[in-house]
C-alpha cells in the first residue's frame, strides 16, 4: 500500500491525478494525516513539490529522491516507482530530465544491475549521499575499499541539508562501520547523533545501532555500566515500537533484552522477554524469527541450568528440540549442527539417576556425530576442533561401554582436537584440550610399568607445554594440581 500525505490545496488534484489511472484508487491512499500506517510506503505533497519521506524502515533501498515539481507525470511516476512497478513509472519521465535519472539509478541499485561511470559521474555532481550510497550496496565495475568507502560518507555528513538528513546517511555509514568491525567510531558517531533534534523514527533506527555496538563491545567480565545502558537504549525501542505496531522488529530488540539480561543473571526478565518475542513472531508467523527466539530461549535455559536451576536442563532440550523443526538439515544445515552441538552439552551434563546414564550417553554421542557430519576438518577445522575437544572430554564421563572403550574413543578425538588447536593458531584452546587430556591420562591403565612411565612422561610434556602456551591464573592453578599429583606418583614408582 502507498500512502500520499497532502496538504489540503493539493487533494483535489493529486486524487484526479490518481483516479486516472483505472483501479489505482485501490493501491493509494490520499490522507492529510501524515501519520502513514506502519509498512506503507509513502510519499508527501505540500506547496507544489513531492517529497519522498525518509524510509527509516528500510522497506526499500536508502535512495534519496529530491523534491520534484507536483505534476501529473511527475506524481504518477513515484507512484509506481513506490509501488513496484518501474516499468510503467519510466513512461511518464522525460528521458534526461533530473527525476528519470535518479529514478534509473535507484532501479539499477534495487535490482542489482551494474552502475556505470556515468551514473557515477551524475552522483558526483548532485548528491553525496546517494553517491555514498551506491558505493555502498550498488553493482558497481570496481569497488570501494573499506576506507575509501568511510570517506565517501563522511562527505555526505559533511553536505547533509538538515539534521534528518545526517542521521539518515549516518544510519547507512554506521552499518558499514559495524560490517568492517570499526565498533568505537560505531559508538562515538551515534552518541553524538543522539544529540540532534530529529524524528522519533530517526532517533530509534540510531538507538538501535548503539545498542548493537556496545553489544558487540562487551567482553568478560561485562561492564555493569555499559550493560545498563544497553538496556536502556533496548527498552526505548520497544516502546518506540510497540506504540507504532511494528511488534516484528519489537520482537527482534526482545531476544537482544534476553541476551543481555542473561549476562546479567536476571532469568526472570530474559525469559519474559524471549516469550513475547516468541508470541510475537507466531502473530506474524515468521518461522525463521520464531526459530532463532526459541533458539535464543534454549540457550537462555541451558544457561540457566548450569548457573544452579538444574530442573531447567530438560525444557532447554525441549527448546533446543522446537528450534530443530524450524533449522531443518536440508535448509539450514549449519543451524541444524549447532543445534546439536549444545544438545550434545546438555545431554553430557544433565544429572541423571545412574541407571539412567546410559541413555543420555547415547543421545550425547548422537548428537555430537550430526555436529561433526557438518563440522569436518578440511571445511570448518576450528569448528572441528571444538566439537572434538568437547566429545573427547564429555567421553571420559560416560560409563564403561560393552564394545568399545570410551577412553581409548576420547584420547583418539583430543589427537583430533590438537591437530586443529595448533601453537600458533590457537594456543589458549590448545592449552584447554591437552588440560582435559591430562584428566583422561589419569583414567587410563597401562599393561606394564614401562608403558606407564612412557604415559607419565607424556603428561610431564603435556604440562610443559600448557606453561608455555598460556599466563591465566585459573589455568595455571589447574595445572599445578596436576604437577602435584604428578610428583606424588613419580615418587611412589
Amino acid at each position: 500500500m502507498l500512502s500520499i500525505s497532502v496538504a489540503t490545496e493539493h487533494e483535489l488534484a493529486v486524487t484526479h491525478s490518481i483516479s486516472t489511472v483505472p483501479r489505482l484508487s485501490e493501491l493509494v491512499k490520499v490522507t492529510r494525516d501524515d501519520k502513514i500506517p506502519l509498512g506503507d510506503r509513502h510519499l508527501h505533497v505540500e506547496s507544489g513539490k513531492i517529497r519522498c519521506p525518509f524510509d527509516w524502515y528500510d522497506l526499500e533501498p536508502p535512495y534519496l529522491f529530491p523534491e520534484s515539481n507536483l505534476t501529473e507525470k511527475n506524481l504518477l511516476a513515484l507512484v509506481f516507482y513506490k509501488l513496484g512497478n518501474h516499468q510503467r513509472a519510466f513512461q511518464y519521465l522525460e528521458e534526461g530530465s533530473h527525476l528519470h535519472q535518479d529514478m534509473l539509478i535507484a532501479t539499477h541499485l534495487q535490482f542489482g544491475y551494474e552502475i556505470n561511470d556515468s551514473m557515477l559521474q551524475w552522483l558526483e555532481k548532485h548528491h553525496p549521499h546517494n553517491l555514498a550510497i551506491v558505493k555502498h550496496y550498488g553493482n558497481l565495475s570496481r569497488r570501494e575499499g573499506i576506507f575509501e568507502l568511510a570517506m565517501v560518507y563522511q562527505e555526505a555528513l559533511s553536505a547533509a541539508s538538515d539534521d534528518e538528513e545526517l542521521v539518515f546517511s549516518a544510519k547507512h555509514f554506521i552499518n558499514h562501520l559495524l560490517d568492517i568491525g570499526e565498533t568505537a567510531h560505531v559508538v562515538e558517531l551515534a552518541r553524538s547523533l543522539l544529540e540532534k533534534t530529529v524524528s522519533s523514527a530517526g532517533k530509534n533506527a540510531i538507538q538501535t545501532l548503539l545498542a548493537t555496538a556496545l553489544t558487540s563491545q562487551l567482553s568478560v567480565p561485562r561492564d555493569k555500566d555499559v550493560l545498563v545502558e544497553i538496556q536502556n537504549l533496548q527498552q526505548e525501542c520497544i516502546i518506540f515500537y510497540e506504540s507504532n505496531g511494528d511488534t516484528v522488529n519489537a520482537g527482534l530488540v526482545l531476544i537482544d533484552i534476553a541476551e543481555v539480561a542473561g549476562f546479567q543473571a536476571e532469568y526472570t526478565l530474559a525469559k519474559e522477554s524471549i516469550n513475547k518475542a516468541i508470541k510475537y513472531f507466531k502473530e506474524a508467523d515468521i518461522p525463521e524469527f520464531l526459530g532463532e527466539a526459541i533458539l535464543q530461549k534454549a540457550k537462555l535455559l541451558y544457561s540457566w541450568s548450569k548457573n544452579g536451576q538444574s530442573q531447567y536442563y530438560k525444557p532447554s532440550i525441549n527448546a533446543f528440540q522446537d528450534a530443530l523443526k524450524i533449522f531443518k538439515r536440508d535448509v539450514f544445515p549449519q543451524k541444524f549442527a549447532d543445534i546439536h552441538h549444545d544438545l550434545a552439552l546438555i545431554y553430557s551434563e544433565i544429572p541423571v539417576a545412574p541407571e539412567e546414564k546410559p541413555i543420555w550417553t547415547a543421545f550425547c554421542a548422537s548428537a555430537f556425530k550430526e555436529a561433526l557430519a557438518f563440522y569436518t576438518k578440511d571445511e570448518h577445522p576450528y569448528q572441528y576442533g571444538m566439537c572434538c575437544h568437547n566429545y573427547a572430554t564429555a567421553l571420559i564421563g560416560f560409563p564403561e561401554a560393552k564394545l568399545h572403550n570410551n577412553l581409548e574413543k576420547a584420547a583418539y578425538f583430543f589427537e583430533e582436537a590438537l591437530l586443529v588447536r595448533t601453537v600458533e593458531a590457537h594456543p589458549t584452546e590448545r592449552a584447554l584440550t591437552l588440560l582435559n587430556k591430562l584428566e583422561m591420562e589419569w583414567l587410563l591403565h597401562n599393561e606394564n610399568p614401562e608403558a606407564e612411565k612412557e604415559r607419565l612422561a607424556s603428561m610431564e610434556q603435556d604440562m610443559e607445554e600448557i606453561k608455555r602456551l598460556v599466563n591465566d591464573k585459573g589455568l595455571l592453578r589447574q595445572l599445578e594440581i596436576h604437577e602435584n599429583r604428578l610428583e606424588k606418583l613419580k615418587e611412589i614408582i
